[in-house]
Parts: structure tokens; C-alpha cells; sequence
């Protein structure tokens, strides 16, 4: 079989229009060329470059995107890269926003949404056009529940490179009075806790609280030694406590796991319980980690609920 004939420079990219190749003077025989895939209606991305995958897709539909048009809801929380419950990463559908109250988008793979939203509401992050974060967490409130949105909050305002802050979040719930999911939002906003460096940190968090002992805080300074300060993921400071979550990575890396044994030490010779929690710990609603924490914590003086 004859090779198919070489694109035009000006399409040798991950992806590209249609009309775009038209234009330079590809001809349609050419677009139907196996070499080609067409993962949406005008989109065409040569095989070696299209695996299927997510970003894959986004950058095929992004050839087609018009300016007045941008990736939404759990689209747009995926290449901002939110903590967000599997089923949303389980989605093969792209969410595409209209701007300014024009016609949804349609098509096969495309989910379409009229919205309100103006240019200026808009931002490219990690090449995509997307809305402001904190817009794009108002309209995660219509499909997740309270927990599930404390979670996608967090990472908005984690500790290393936080995308929003607490107080953008709040104020982008309180004019969101009439919004699908207002109420989750606002019950969600007002427990999203700034400063977490992991999504399994906050569901640790939410465990303790549901299980009613007192809040933690996230992240807060503990000054050791001469000086020398250390951050505890989740802190009982009037009773010095401190609760540790131990990721995979604190296990199989090396620098990590030797770190971790002088950390340890330091806390417990600065005179504080240190509860160390993993993965296995959190099943069934956490049981084993409560029952750790409680007991510290009554350990320390303090009488817990049942």
C-alpha cells in the first residue's frame, strides 16, 4: 500500500482541524487516511500521537474549540487536576463550556453546557482554556457530595502550589445563591481546609470529625529541638498530639523512609504522641484510625466521646 503523502508543516502538530488542513490544501481523500484518527467532528490527530487517553482527547477537541467555547465541570477539575471520586476519571465524555449564554456544543464524546460565563472568566492552565478554579468547583457542588467536594476544595488551596485560596472560595460560594448544588457547596466550602499536602490527609480529617472527636489543624508548625520546625500533618496542639499519614512513598523510598525515623524521633524527644496512620488504616470509615487517635488524645488527658 502507498504511504500516505506528508502533511503540510503548518499541521504537523498533536492535533488539528479539518478545515485548518483544507485550508493549506490537504485533500478530504487525504483526511481518510488510516494514518489519521478522528476522535471528534473536524478533529484529526495522526495515530502515533493519539493514545486515547484524557489529555490525548483534550488536545483533539481543543483543535476544534471555538474561542467563545472551553473545557467545564469534571473535565475542566481534571486538567486542573483536583482530588475528584473515580467515577469523574472514569468519564470518556469532555464537558465543553459556551460562553456568554450561547448554544451548548454537541457531539459524539461531548458533553455541552450554556453558560454565563464571559471571556474574562476564562484562563488557559496547562494549555486548555478553563474557567477560574474556584468557578469550576461551583460547578462540580451540582454532582458531588459535601465530602467529595471538601476533597476537590483541599486541593485547590493545598500547601505546594495551590491553585485559589480559602477566602476566593468562600466568597465565589456566597454569590452562588442560586447555583444547582448551592447548599452542598456552601457546607463543603465552609469545612476546606488550606495548607494539605494529600487526599488522604482530608479523608482522614473527615473521618475524625465524623467520628467526633475535635478538628485537627492542617499542616501547623511544631518547633523542635533548638529551633528547628517541623510540620504535622494533623495537629492536636493543647494536647500535643500529632497525627501522621504515611503515603506508599513514605515505605518505598529511601530518603523518605530514613527522613521519617529522625522526624519521629524529634516530635516524641519534643514531648509529643505521634499517631502514625496508612492506607489500611482508613477502611471502614477509618475505625482503626479513630480508635488510634482517641486513644492518644485520652492518653493526653482528654475524654473523648464514644
Amino acid at each position: 500500500m502507498r504511504r500516505p503523502e506528508p502533511l503540510p508543516p503548518i499541521l504537523r502538530s498533536p492535533a488539528f482541524s479539518a478545515s485548518a488542513a483544507t485550508a493549506a490544501g490537504v485533500s478530504s481523500a487525504r483526511l481518510r487516511r488510516s494514518d489519521l484518527v478522528a476522535p471528534f467532528h473536524g478533529a484529526r490527530v495522526p495515530c502515533a500521537d493519539f493514545d486515547g487517553g484524557f489529555r490525548s482527547r483534550c488536545v483533539a477537541y481543543r483543535a476544534v474549540m471555538l474561542r467563545s467555547q472551553c473545557f467545564s465541570h469534571g473535565t475542566a477539575a481534571r486538567i486542573y487536576k483536583l482530588t475528584l471520586p473515580r467515577r469523574l476519571h472514569e468519564s470518556s465524555c469532555l464537558h465543553v463550556a459556551a460562553l456568554d449564554g450561547r448554544r451548548a456544543p454537541r457531539g459524539d464524546g461531548v458533553v455541552g453546557h450554556k453558560t454565563r460565563l464571559s471571556a474574562e472568566q476564562v484562563r488557559v492552565h496547562d494549555g486548555m482554556r478553563v474557567p477560574d478554579v474556584e468557578e469550576v468547583l461551583c460547578q462540580l457542588a451540582a454532582t458531588l457530595t459535601v465530602d467529595e467536594l471538601i476533597m476537590a476544595g483541599d486541593s485547590c488551596v493545598r500547601r505546594k502550589n495551590p491553585l485559589t485560596t480559602a477566602s476566593r472560595l468562600t466568597a465565589a460560594a456566597r454569590v452562588a445563591w442560586n447555583r444547582p448544588g448551592v447548599n452542598t457547596l456552601r457546607a463543603a466550602i465552609s469545612q476546606v481546609r488550606a495548607d494539605t499536602d494529600s487526599p488522604m490527609e482530608t479523608l482522614l480529617r473527615l473521618a475524625l470529625i465524623a467520628a467526633g472527636l475535635p478538628e485537627p489543624v492542617v499542616n501547623r508548625p511544631i518547633r523542635v529541638g533548638t529551633g528547628r520546625e517541623l510540620h504535622g500533618d494533623l495537629v492536636y496542639a493543647q494536647h500535643r498530639v500529632v497525627v501522621e499519614y504515611d503515603g506508599d512513598h513514605h515505605r518505598t523510598e529511601a530518603r523518605q523512609y530514613y527522613g521519617d525515623v529522625d522526624r519521629i524521633w524529634a516530635l516524641e524527644s519534643a514531648g509529643w504522641r505521634v499517631v502514625r496512620v496508612n492506607r489500611s488504616h482508613l477502611d471502614n470509615g477509618a475505625a482503626v484510625a479513630v480508635a488510634r487517635v482517641r486513644a492518644a488524645l485520652d492518653e493526653r488527658g482528654r475524654n473523648t466521646p464514644l
